[in-house]
């Protein structure tokens, strides 16, 4: 029996001026599925991400996680977190302080915030590295960190706009590998 949608899409538009960047999509993302929006530069992929998220506003249509419509709630009313392809990782902190970061905004204990962020350290292999600063980083570990410090919130949907983008081909395909094995593991819905 599949699994019910966690996010669903109905009529879904939004124009910017006169390009219409998506034009009525209807898409329904079963919990714990792993999805892959495909589409050329500009076919309107992040612009549904970021109407998922909440960064955009629909001109029309629903979105709903969860069977609740959020169409017009903010971000921080969604059970949803994004991974961006620069990674976003705050320079000035180390790897456990950017990924405690949004525990410690929703106000989560330092005791339980620093037990989840280390236990996310571990689940993308990167113990050891808790002190160093994203500088320090390779690109792929700075994906992995920006990939823990989405999980350890535990969302219902986990967005990914391009994440191996930045990659080179080698590191990007073994990424694939990774991420996939990732998503199984914590049986988060990837987009």
């Amino acid at each position: 029996m599949p699994s019910p949608a966690i996010v669903s899409i109905r009529a879904l538009k939004r124009s910017f001026g006169d390009v219409r960047a998506v034009d009525g999509i209807d898409l329904d993302i079963n919990e714990g599925e792993f999805l892959t929006l495909l589409g050329p530069s500009g076919s309107g992929k992040t612009t549904v991400l970021r109407m998922i998220a909440g960064f955009e506003k629909p001109d029309s249509g629903t979105i709903t996680l969860a069977g609740k419509d959020v169409s017009q709630l903010p971000p921080y009313e969604r059970d949803v977190n994004t991974v961006f392809q620069d990674y976003a990782l705050f320079p000035h902190m180390d790897v456990l302080s950017n990924i405690e970061y949004g525990l410690r905004v929703k106000g989560v204990s330092k005791q339980e915030s620093r037990l989840r962020a280390l236990l996310a350290l571990k689940q993308i292999r990167l113990e050891g590295y808790e002190n160093r600063k994203p500088a320090q980083l390779s690109g792929g570990q700075r994906q992995r960190v920006a990939l823990a410090r989405a999980l350890v919130n535990q969302p219902a949907v986990l967005l990914l706009d391009e994440p191996l983008g930045a990659l080179d081909l080698k590191l990007r395909e073994q990424m694939q590998i990774e991420l996939k094995a990732l998503q199984r593991e914590v049986g988060i819905t990837f987009v």
